[in-house]
């Protein structure tokens, strides 16, 4: 990743690429809903973020000694560059998420990794946009909406979103108010179940294709942006087959993609060769998590082997490591490995 941090004009640092981890402060918190709260984060020394809508960073944390690393979508406007929002959902068994929601309180310091993602608007713009979210995936997608409302865009915008019930919809208020404002912007919301809320301003229901048609009835002029968790995602991707649009654009960075691992019963030592570091690898870890106890640097982004970044050369013995398309063939030939989803079978030695 590469921040952009653009500073106020006694900053001296004013212009310059933000190419290294970095310290952000937290300035205040606001819970969303009874799972979710909103992390509004600061630069230590006060610099400002230049990101672009629908991108996420990759924080680093410390919890029980063990070093974390995770993506999660910025929230806040690309138009309002003085901080950083992230909104994080619990999830079960979320060792980050919870803690996140749990630990993080105004004052609380947050290591950051980088910024970045090809999901975004500036890149993957479109003059009809019709964002359509799942849960903790509206993040992306309400930057978007939020960045193009703050620059009095006047794109015909749909916004689509489900959650499991009224009580479980994120920003419910700000959509609320969005609707009522913001002529250009069409909201609707939508609950698997009204759990017998009353004053709920939506419908229930699921996404099929059915329901996409009523509510989206231009969908074939549109451009979709849609985010959710990959229960949501593979549903959504397979109705978007079957009804036309004009264009499609998905990140599934909503909330944390668990890699299935085959697992191995043996962990084992990882040696790097370039910085004659070693260290202990139980079954659990990756190479990645490794790197970062030892105390390297590996640059990341994903973290779930999507995006290629890690990639490490193995110069000997084994991992356990999902295809997941991070690597192309001739790199795998040449013994290359993605340090966010490999786990060391027995002891390993990596080029590093």
């Amino acid at each position: 990743m590469q921040a952009h941090m653009s500073s106020p004009s006694v900053n001296q640092n004013a212009g310059q690429i933000f190419t290294s981890p970095g310290t952000l402060v937290c300035a205040a918190v606001i819970e969303e809903t009874a799972l979710s709260k909103t992390f509004i984060l600061k630069d230590r020394n006060g610099r400002s973020f230049d990101f672009k809508a629908g991108q996420f960073a990759t924080i680093k944390l410390s919890i029980n000694g063990k070093t974390c690393l995770r993506s999660y979508s910025i929230s806040s406007p690309a138009s309002r560059p003085d901080t950083l929002h992230l909104t994080v959902k619990r999830v079960p068994d979320g060792l980050v998420s919870n803690w996140l929601n749990d630990t993080v309180v105004a004052g609380s310091e947050i290591e950051i990794m980088n910024i970045g993602g090809d999901f975004n608007f500036p890149d993957l713009p479109g003059d009809k946009p019709f964002f359509l979210s799942g849960g903790s995936g509206i993040t992306p997608v309400m930057s978007m909406m939020r960045t193009l409302l703050d620059q009095a865009s006047d794109l015909d915008m749909t916004f689509v979103h489900f959650a499991r019930n009224p009580s479980d919809l994120i920003f419910a208020d700000e959509l609320a108010f969005i609707r009522k404002r913001y002529p250009q912007a069409t909201i609707h919301l939508v609950v698997d179940d009204l759990e017998g809320s009353t004053d709920f301003d939506g419908r229930e229901g699921r996404l099929s294709p059915e329901l996409l048609e009523e509510l989206v009835p231009d969908h074939a002029e549109r451009t979709i942006y849609m985010c959710g968790p990959e229960g949501f995602m593979k549903i959504a991707r397979e109705i978007t087959s079957q009804v036309p649009v004009k264009a499609l654009h998905q990140e599934s960075f909503g909330e944390a993609v668990v890699i299935p691992m085959p697992g191995s019963d043996e962990g084992g030592s990882v040696e790097f060769l370039q910085s004659g570091k070693s260290i202990e690898c139980n079954n659990n870890e990756t190479v990645l998590e490794a790197a970062l106890d030892a105390g390297l640097w590996v640059e990341s982004s994903c973290q779930q082997g999507i995006c290629g970044s890690c990639k490490v050369k193995l110069a000997s013995g084994e991992v356990d490591m999902p295809d997941l398309g991070g690597l192309q063939e001739f790199e795998r030939a040449e013994g290359y490995i993605l340090a966010c989803c490999s786990r060391p079978k027995g002891a390993i030695r990596i080029d590093l």
